[in-house]
């Protein structure tokens, strides 16, 4: 039990947080029996916040290497290129619009402020780049340059396969992300093969910064110390 709280503290914290959202904890595996709801809770809540700094590496570092992709192809001022958004579908319904997410993002900055429309481009946007409408457009020429460290064996096909790879790998983590940032549980989500994958993300963009992850990521920690 929580070191330090009393039972009406406990009662009062629980009645904020709602019983019904602390019982979601109480049958998930892989917890000790004896760690108390709020023992999971404040680990679980941890291991996000742990996560979201690994995420915020290996979206950084996945949008800069689709930047220097569409650089090369359509110029440094890539957002304002009309070949550019006009390969971009606009869906209809409920589906995420990449056109419409560009214009709201670049339609807020002067022409050349490239850097400050990436950061405005949301995490859907860059998953989307990586579809198979892009394979020969933008990735066929540039899988290699923009993800050296992506493995030789990884390439059976070439950069087709590579491209696939990473748009299922973002898939996932987008998933997940958003979950996280909704403040849903994710107990059950593999947790230590999801950072598997963000680290391999960052890996295949850049060693160096993939090590430097490595000295002060806090996941694999929080993982060993699950309750």
């Amino acid at each position: 039990m929580n070191k330090g709280l009393t039972l009406s503290q406990i009662d009062n914290i629980t009645s904020a947080l709602s019983a019904a959202r602390l019982m979601t904890f109480q049958t998930v595996p892989g917890f000790s029996p004896d760690a108390h709801l709020l023992d999971r809770y404040s680990w679980h809540a941890l291991m996000s916040a742990a996560f979201f700094a690994s995420l915020h590496v290996c979206e950084v570092s996945v949008r800069n290497a689709v930047d220097s992709a569409l650089a090369a192809t359509y110029g440094g001022d890539w957002p304002w290129n009309r070949n550019f958004e006009r390969s971009l579908p606009n869906p209809r319904g409920s589906h995420f619009q990449p056109q419409a997410e560009l214009l709201r993002a670049r339609d807020k900055m002067r022409v050349g402020a490239t850097g400050k429309v990436i950061a405005e481009l949301k995490f859907a946007f860059w998953c989307h780049m990586f579809t198979a409408r892009y394979q020969e457009r933008l990735w066929r020429g540039q899988m290699h340059r923009c993800f050296p460290n992506f493995p030789n064996s990884g390439f059976p096909s070439g950069p087709a396969q590579a491209r696939q790879i990473i748009h299922a790998e973002l898939e996932t983590l987008r998933r997940f992300r958003n979950r996280i940032a909704h403040h849903e549980p994710v107990l059950t989500d593999p947790l230590a093969q999801l950072q598997q994958s963000i680290q391999s993300l960052i890996r295949w963009c850049s060693l160096d910064v993939a090590d430097w992850h490595a000295t002060w990521e806090t996941v694999t920690s929080c993982l060993q110390r699950k309750p």
